[in-house]
């Protein structure tokens, strides 16, 4: 009876390898590979070396569209234990019935305040921690102290440029350059996906005054020229890929911004990098998707026409914010219209860029640099103004308040300064 059960159950084995067959999935350790062996067979195998599975499919197309982003939650669902096992708990979605439910965590926030690389949190209740899953590609989480990441799926079993630029960037020759503003990387994980700080979007605060956004304009002109001496062009330098070391909530009020977020202490980064192009391999690899890239290889063949494409991109964008100061400062107009013309032979690089733009700063005064800001956003000519702030908050590491400002959108505008109270953040003890 028992040589029967035996024979029965490796029969039922035996056929379920054959239409389900074993992939064997390498992870650090026996026992971890065996785990996760097993467990991707459960459940079907919803991760492969194939990156095109990060994939949403057609935008237009609503179904595929939906169809796509409930096979990512699930994936994501899936990788949950993987990343709790080295330290990182992964945010879920408020309502799990929803496929566009916000995303909210599942531990306490860090009650130490951050420094760099982790953000300070400017939160008045986790409420305000909710992340919307926008991208595939990405997914919130905290670490074993509560503080908050990113992790993003960045390649498959072949290598993308966008892992292989975050590796040459945070390599040994690159990393601890200070004109290297890319978003730090904490590790680079199995599963081909980088755990990265939790920033916020460069553009969700004000600028309140000349020095802010003279700060904010030199950390990105540096970093496409530290980039472009390097042969790295990003290749999509926009408002969206720019981010700052804070973590500020979304305000739930069109046309109000935060202020006082962009004191001297803030930092700024560039986030994704998958449309990089990238210097050519070294001369020992033996693919042109080999990971073995140095600060000293040749830029690309496509080098020359991108990082021109680049700088007018960087312009574009940078222009938007700090042509509010052209009455004070009425020749960067000037650098912004050159550094547009990519079909003109004197277009400036983002080297000579960058050194064109510190010269113009470096004739303003004290005085100057604390000037307020009466514009929010220059568009080809158009401004759209800010009331006047009648209280100005600085935001500092124990800052227990934070000042807000809206913005002129009609002839009929409300000039009152809205405050909205923080408490105050622990200190570690």
């Amino acid at each position: 009876m028992h040589a029967l059960c035996l024979s029965l159950a490796g029969g039922v084995l035996a056929t379920t390898y054959v239409f389900k067959p074993v992939h064997w999935i390498r992870v650090h350790g026996f026992w971890g590979s065996m785990y996760w062996t097993m467990r991707s067979w459960l459940w079907n195998y919803p991760i492969t070396p194939d990156y095109a599975i990060w994939d949403t499919g057609d935008p237009n197309n609503r179904e595929v569209m939906e169809r796509d982003r409930r096979r990512l939650l699930r994936m994501w669902r899936f990788l949950r234990p993987f990343f709790a096992s080295r330290g990182y708990h992964l945010y879920l979605p408020e309502d799990s019935t929803d496929i566009y439910s916000e995303l909210v965590p599942t531990t306490a926030k860090s009650t130490v305040i951050q420094s760099f690389p982790f953000a300070p949190y400017l939160y008045k209740t986790e409420e305000d921690a909710k992340f919307f899953y926008y991208s595939p590609f990405i997914w919130p989480a905290r670490d074993k102290i509560g503080r908050d990441v990113v992790i993003k799926a960045v390649s498959g079993s072949r290598l993308t440029k966008e892992l292989r630029a975050l590796r040459l960037l945070h390599s040994d020759a690159l990393r601890d350059d200070p004109r290297n503003h890319t978003i730090p990387v904490l590790e680079f994980i199995e599963f081909n996906v980088p755990t990265s700080i939790r920033w916020t979007l460069a553009i969700r605060a004000d600028f309140v005054t000349v020095g802010e956004l003279i700060r904010y304009g030199q950390a990105f002109f540096e970093a496409t020229a530290f980039l472009h001496e390097h042969n790295i062009v990003h290749g999509d330098t926009i408002l969206q890929n720019m981010v700052m070391d804070v973590m500020v909530p979304q305000a739930k009020e069109v046309g109000v911004y935060y202020a006082g977020v962009r004191g001297p202490e803030r930092k700024y980064a560039f986030i994704d990098f998958e449309t990089a192009t990238l210097p050519a391999p070294s001369a020992d690899s033996s693919s042109p998707d080999s990971e073995h890239l140095n600060p000293s290889s040749l830029p690309a063949p496509e080098f020359a026409l991108a990082s021109k494409r680049e700088v007018a991109r960087l312009a574009s964008n940078l222009e938007m914010h700090l042509r509010c100061i052209e009455d004070v400062l009425p020749e960067l107009g000037t650098l912004f219209d050159s550094m547009k013309e990519c079909d003109d032979p004197h277009q400036p690089s983002a080297v000579v860029a960058l050194s064109r733009y510190e010269e113009i700063c470096s004739r303003l005064t004290a005085d100057e640099i604390a000037h307020e800001v009466k514009m929010l956003r220059w568009d080809k000519g158009n401004a759209t103004h800010c009331d006047t702030i009648s209280e100005k908050l600085t935001l500092s590491q124990d800052a227990s308040s934070i000042a807000f400002r809206p913005h002129d959108t009609s002839q009929n505008v409300d000039t009152k300064t809205r405050i909205s109270c923080f408490p105050p953040v622990a200190t570690e003890s």
